[in-house]
């Protein structure tokens, strides 16, 4: 499941160049929605990726297939970002600890 959001987000970043179309702005937006929620089970959703997710949504429903394919890569980033921090501080607290 990782691969397939994590290829529809590269598509949204390579199609860039191209005018997107619906079907690929759509499977952007679901892919940064899916990660958003895993990020929201981890208790980590972060306020720029929900921005940006509310957004592309926006854009989506105004037409605007581009923007609101970069806007939901955006979204999938940031989720992403905020899934591995949460990873990386489930064992970051054992460092600090005074031995």
């Amino acid at each position: 499941m990782r691969a397939l959001i994590l290829a529809a987000a590269l598509l949204c970043v390579a199609g860039a160049a191209q005018a997107a179309t619906q079907q690929e702005a759509e499977a952007a937006l679901q892919a940064a929605t899916q990660t958003e929620a895993e990020a929201g089970t981890l208790g980590n959703r972060w306020l720029p990726a929900e921005a940006a997710l509310k957004a592309a949504k926006s854009v989506l429903g105004a037409k605007d297939w581009d923007k609101a394919a970069a806007e939901a890569a955006r979204a999938h980033a940031l989720a992403a970002r905020a899934i591995e921090q949460s990873h990386e501080q489930e064992t970051a607290w054992q460092d600090a600890v005074i031995r």
